[in-house]
């Protein structure tokens, strides 16, 4: 009777135990790849972008604008960039402190985000910004994730 309690005890114990790293085999990590995903139900890449410095509700915070054209500092108008990102001007991963809009191209609608977004800063100068970012909207069909690599335009 021992040996089957026994048995049965293990038995139990390898079927509630379950490897995790087939659910999840990033670890939550933000891929290294370009900036990628949905605006407004369509494909995104990103193929530009720049960042600008700037104080936003008394945070110095980097505002990241992102296109999927190869657009940087020549670009006068923030309307041509689809997504602006804004997060702490600091190294480091970001929760707080960080927003997200999303404009829809064909249209004058928009959504913003101060929740579900999270911005590494990989590292900062005066001149480029490389860093990954995700932010995913639970009511529109807009999510992002990746890697990008801006300069920083006065």
């Amino acid at each position: 009777m021992k040996k089957i309690s026994i048995f049965i005890l293990l038995a139990f114990l390898s079927f509630s135990c379950s490897d995790d790293s087939d659910e999840n085999s990033n670890d939550g990590a933000i891929t290294n790849n370009p900036v990628s995903g949905e605006l407004y139900g369509t494909p995104f890449t990103i193929g530009g972008g720049k960042g600008v410095f700037d104080e936003v509700f008394g945070v110095d915070s980097v505002e990241l604008y992102l296109t999927t054209e190869d657009l940087g500092c020549e670009t006068l108008g923030f309307s041509d960039f689809p997504i602006t990102i804004i997060a702490p001007r600091i190294v480091g991963v970001h929760t707080t402190d960080v927003y997200a809009t999303f404009n829809d191209p064909d249209s004058s609608d928009f959504i913003s985000l101060s929740g579900g977004i999270t911005v590494e800063i990989i590292s900062i100068t005066d001149d480029l910004v490389v860093g990954k970012v995700r932010a995913v909207s639970t009511s529109t069909d807009n999510s992002i994730e990746g890697k990008f690599e801006l300069p920083i335009c006065e």
